[in-house]
């Protein structure tokens, strides 16, 4: 049976880009800026450690940034949509009585 592998996005900054090809030995590019001279590279979970060391020994490697994103809790922890709305019902009911006043 098929089992999604673990990911993770490295972004690893450039001095330029003409090295580009070289990093493709290390997992898959998604992504190239050229004005800000980066490269969206996701590897495998377990290897994240590993692939950034080596990159970091690149002299062409500015520095290497892991991305955050499954650490992160999608579920915002009882915070909900109501606290904007009660704080922008408020703010009309304020308008309208400031502005029956004048």
């Amino acid at each position: 049976m098929f089992t999604m592998q673990k990911r993770r996005a490295l972004y690893v900054y450039l001095r330029g880009l003409k090295h580009v090809n070289q990093l493709k030995k290390f997992g898959d590019l998604t992504y190239i800026s050229k004005p800000m001279s980066y490269v969206a590279l996701y590897v495998n979970e377990e290897e994240v450690a590993t692939v950034a060391e080596k990159l970091a020994a690149y002299r062409f490697v500015k520095r290497v940034k892991t991305s955050p994103r499954p650490d992160i809790d999608p579920d915002f922890a009882g915070q909900h949509d109501d606290l904007f709305f009660e704080a922008y019902e408020q703010e009309d009911l304020g308008q309208l009585t400031a502005g029956g006043q004048d």
